[in-house]
This record gives C-alpha cells, sequence and structure tokens, in this order.
C-alpha cells in the first residue's frame, strides 16, 4: 500500500483516476502548517503540491519514505530538484496539459487586439456608441510570423491557417519537416522574417538567447502597421521599445499576457496613451477548467506509474542516482553536459542526430540504477550530452531526465555506441549532424578528475571546458593569434589558457581560448573580419 499526501487543491476530476487504485491510500490535507507538513510527510510514498508547497532539504529529509514528487504545472521552483535527486526522489511535472488552453488565448488575443474587442467593450459599457472608434482589421489573408514552432506554436499554426492566414516561422532548431509537413513557410532570417508578417506571435521559453529577442533593433524590421502578440515568457520583448513603436505607428497594437515582472507594479505597456491598441491580461494562459483538469490527469497517470514501477514521463530530474557515482563517472557526467553545450553552440542548424560513443572500462561499470523503470534506457551520460545540447536551445529548465522526450520533439535521433579505447583508459565522444554539417568532439577526464577536451573534429588539442571558451577555426597561418590578442587586449578581455589544434597537410587550425569574461557581440563579429576566421563561437560554460 502506497500514502500518497496532496498538500493544494487539485482539480477533482483530475484525482480521479488515483482514488480508484486499490494499492494507494490517498490522504487530503490542505493549508497545513510547516511544522504540520513536515510531521504529515514522515511515512508518505508520494507527495502532489502546486506552487504553495515549498518541497525544500528540510521537508525531503522529513519525508524519509518518500519516493515521488507531483508538480500540478509546469514550473517547479518550489522544489529542490537537487535536493530530491541526491534523495532519489522522482520529481514530476505536467507541461503538456496547458497546450490547448495557451494556444485558444494566442488566438484569442489576435482577435481581440486587431478587432479591439476590449476596448469597444469597455466603450458601450461606459454609455458610448462610437463604432468608427473601433476600426479593426480581418485576419483572412493576412500573413503570421510563429516565432518557436513547437507543441503550442504548431496548434497556432493549424488554427490560423483555418482562418484563411498565410503562416510563416522562424525557429533555427526546428526540423524543418516539421514545418513543411504543417504547411508553414520557414524562413531562415528573424529580421527578414518580421518585415513580411502582418501578425507575430510568440511562442519560445525564455533562454539567454531569447531575452529581449525582440528589442529597439528587431522592431526598427517589422512591417509597419503588425501586431505583436507575446503569450509565451515574459521578458522575450522589450516592453519598452515596443511601447515606443506604437506611440511610432510601427506597431499597429499589441497583446500581452505574460510580462517582464509580475504581477507587473507599472510597464510601458500600461501607459494611457496606448490603451485603444494595447491588450493585457494576467498571465492566464492555462487558466480554463479543461487545463486544470488535464495537467491534474496527466501528473497523476504518471505518479501512479512511477509508484507501480512502470515506464513514466515528465520527470524533471535525474534517470539515474548521481549520488551513488564515484567521482570519476560525475566529472565524465559533467563532462558530457558541457560536450553536448558546445556542439548546440558550434552547429547552430536543426540537429537531426546525435552519437555518443564511450571507451573505457569506466563505461562498463555504470549501470542505471533507479528502483522504476524510466522511458529511455539511455546511459547517463548520453542524457547529460542530451541535456547539455538542449537547454542551449530550450533553456535551463531542461534536464537529463526530460532531454530525451525534448530531444523526440525536436526531431534529434539519438545514438549509443562502445568502442576500444585507445590513447587515453577512457574516453567520450560526441557527434552531431545536420542536414549537411556535422561536428565532433571527444573529451577524457584524467587521473586526478580533471576534464579535458582532447579532440575538435579531427583535431589533437587539449583545454579545459570550463568558463568562457572561444572556439574557433582559421588558416594556419601567422599572426592570427596576435591579432586575436590584440583585439581582446583592446577590450579589457584576458585571455586565461590558450590551446591550438592543427592537421598536417590540411592548411586550418582550431583553437580554444580561454576567458575571464564574456565578449560583446560587436567585439565578436570584429574579431571574425579583422582576424580572417572561418568560424567563431562564444560558449558559455560557467556552472552546473
Amino acid at each position: 500500500m502506497y500514502r500518497v499526501l496532496i498538500t493544494e487543491h487539485i482539480h477533482e476530476e483530475g484525482l480521479k483516476d488515483l482514488y480508484e487504485v486499490p494499492k494507494i491510500e490517498t490522504i487530503v490535507r490542505l493549508g497545513m502548517s510547516r511544522e504540520e507538513l513536515y510531521d504529515a510527510v514522515k511515512d508518505v510514498d508520494a507527495l502532489i503540491t502546486r506552487s504553495g508547497t515549498a518541497v525544500d532539504a528540510k521537508l525531503l529529509d522529513a519525508a524519509e519514505e518518500l519516493k515521488v514528487v507531483a508538480r500540478v504545472g509546469v514550473g517547479v521552483d518550489n522544489i529542490d530538484l537537487a535536493a530530491a535527486s541526491k534523495r532519489g526522489v522522482i520529481v514530476l511535472n505536467s507541461p503538456t496539459g496547458n497546450t490547448l488552453a495557451a494556444t485558444e488565448l494566442t488566438m484569442g488575443m489576435i482577435l481581440a487586439v486587431a478587432r479591439k474587442i476590449p476596448q469597444a467593450n469597455n466603450s458601450l459599457l461606459e454609455g458610448h456608441w462610437k463604432r468608427e472608434n473601433f476600426l479593426g482589421t480581418q485576419l483572412y489573408g493576412k500573413t503570421l510570423l510563429i516565432i518557436g514552432l513547437g507543441r503550442i506554436g504548431s496548434s497556432v499554426a493549424t488554427r490560423a491557417k483555418a482562418l484563411g492566414m498565410e503562416i510563416f516561422c522562424y525557429d533555427p532548431y526546428i526540423n524543418p519537416k516539421k514545418a513543411e509537413n504543417l504547411g508553414v513557410k520557414r524562413l531562415d532570417d528573424l529580421r527578414g522574417a518580421l518585415s513580411l508578417a502582418d501578425f507575430v506571435t510568440l511562442h519560445v521559453p525564455l533562454t539567454h538567447e531569447t531575452r529581449n529577442l525582440i528589442n529597439e533593433e528587431t522592431l526598427k524590421s517589422i512591417k509597419r502597421g503588425a501586431y505583436l502578440i507575446n503569450c509565451a515568457r515574459g521578458g522575450i520583448v522589450d516592453e519598452g521599445a515596443c511601447a515606443i513603436a506604437i506611440k511610432e505607428g510601427r506597431l499597429a497594437g499589441a497583446a500581452f499576457d505574460v510580462h517582464t515582472v509580475e504581477p507587473p507594479k507599472e510597464s510601458p505597456l500600461f501607459d494611457p496613451e496606448l490603451r485603444g491598441k494595447v491588450v493585457v491580461t494576467p498571465h492566464i494562459g492555462a487558466n480554463t477548467k479543461e487545463a486544470q483538469q488535464a495537467v491534474a490527469e496527466i501528473v497523476v497517470k504518471n505518479l501512479i506509474k512511477a509508484l507501480s514501477g512502470e515506464p513514466y514521463e515528465n520527470a524533471v530530474n535525474l534517470p539515474y542516482m548521481e549520488n551513488k557515482m564515484t567521482l570519476q563517472e560525475r566529472e565524465f557526467l559533467s563532462l558530457a553536459r558541457r560536450m553536448g553545450m558546445i556542439v548546440a553552440c558550434v552547429l547552430k542548424e536543426h540537429i537531426e542526430q546525435m552519437t555518443v560513443s564511450m571507451a573505457g572500462p569506466l563505461f562498463e561499470e555504470v549501470e542505471i540504477n533507479l528502483p522504476f523503470e524510466v522511458p529511455y534506457r539511455y546511459m547517463p551520460f548520453t542524457a547529460a550530452a542530451l541535456k547539455g545540447l538542449l537547454e542551449v536551445r530550450l533553456g535551463p529548465e531542461v534536464n537529463a531526465m526530460s532531454a530525451p522526450l525534448l530531444a523526440r520533439e525536436q526531431g534529434v535521433n539519438v545514438f549509443e555506441s562502445r568502442t576500444e579505447a585507445k590513447t587515453y583508459k577512457n574516453v567520450l565522444s560526441v557527434e552531431v549532424k545536420s542536414r549537411d554539417k556535422a561536428f565532433s568532439m571527444e573529451g577524457t577526464v584524467t587521473e586526478e578528475n580533471k576534464k579535458r577536451i582532447v579532440r575538435v573534429d579531427g583535431y589533437e588539442i587539449d583545454f579545459v571546458p570550463e568558463g568562457w571558451v572561444l572556439l574557433f577555426s582559421n588558416h594556419d597561418r601567422p599572426g592570427v593569434i596576435g591579432k586575436i590578442g590584440t583585439l581582446l587586449g583592446n577590450y579589457d578581455v584576458n585571455i586565461a589558457n590558450f590551446a591550438l589544434g592543427r592537421k598536417n597537410g590540411s592548411g586550418l587550425a582550431i583553437a580554444a581560448l580561454q576567458l575571464d569574461s564574456s565578449v560583446p557581440k560587436d567585439i565578436m563579429d570584429k574579431i571574425q573580419k579583422d582576424a580572417d576566421l572561418l568560424w567563431a563561437h562564444l560558449i558559455n560554460l560557467n556552472g552546473e
């Protein structure tokens, strides 16, 4: 018999399956004090929460029998994932249950801003009958640019197509076949795409790459009279720049369900001058009865499977017990993640295939050692490499357990192989391929447990994958490194270390500079141009 404790209000229909399992005892206790909660979790096997219960290390220590924490919803900010993983506690969430709700809100926002529905409603309630103030635009025949063709973006595309809109997308990481199958034209240049669209809707995560993606500069490219809709994440749009673009007439209007600061006490979008052209809502994308029921059903289904020892999905922490691995194994795990991050930064196209090869006795000893089955039986190092690859593109929420599922969604075919070690005792290799390019790396961990990259795209090299790394390829001739060093020095960027890889007869070289700080984009452009580099990528490998 398993005991499941529910600490917050969950949609009753979503819990129905849980009540019907004979071997599960469900305990509902709402509004407990912290001390009461510590006592209540002592002998439970699973915990179901929303965002209001802090599942921290202290609570996990009190829950000695705890096997699973299930978070009804997407975010897991209230759960200490590292502490849960160290204790072997699986953390589940429900990231897909709100897809339709978010899609429909997006469509509603497009219609609301195009037809000025909220403004017309408010005007009539104030006793006015001024139809001439609410001249809108119809959607039929208009172009819609979808930035981010994931689950929600694809769902929006289907519905917008039914309204007679012409659909474009900008998503450099999506499989081109996916766009083709949806009847969506894929565009490679963001500014060019913005210049064509009558409506622009955002469906990307908030990452280093997407923060302020729509800003003062990109808004200069937008088609005059276009509408901007953001129901994805606050921070993707520079709200101040958006407000200015509306005032100047470059944007005809905007609709925002998400905000840079939530709840927003003030925002450039709240300017009274913009009220006739802006629609704002308080992050209600998932706020439907059906979505709330769906997220509960998803998490309950996977909770039951996890407790029953069946394959489950949507776990957000490790599919293996990292605390049971040796120090060297953990260092290889970290190395795999960093190699995944590097290849994602170098090969920016849609990656169709990733192959992780392992050579040496260390990889024969590692086992996935969970008390439950997991959906993918990849080695931990493969999961870590996928995590590194995808967190660069999808954000820090990607974890080693969700990475294989996300890779499948992204159209990445994953392969593992075992080979014989040669130069080094244990070697990990990661190779990625796009439609017409490939890139590979090899790395090892020394006897002193130091991570090293020892080969890049066939060039022997030796550098530590930590901090800021400037990785580049150049013609193998005198003066290149001197030029780069001078340019970096002029902008107070210090070179901490330097490694060079050469290949006899190729006339080319690959080098890695470890830097003490980041390099602004304009300086990177100048370095690539002035030093005549074939390619150059600045990679942030700080932290875990």
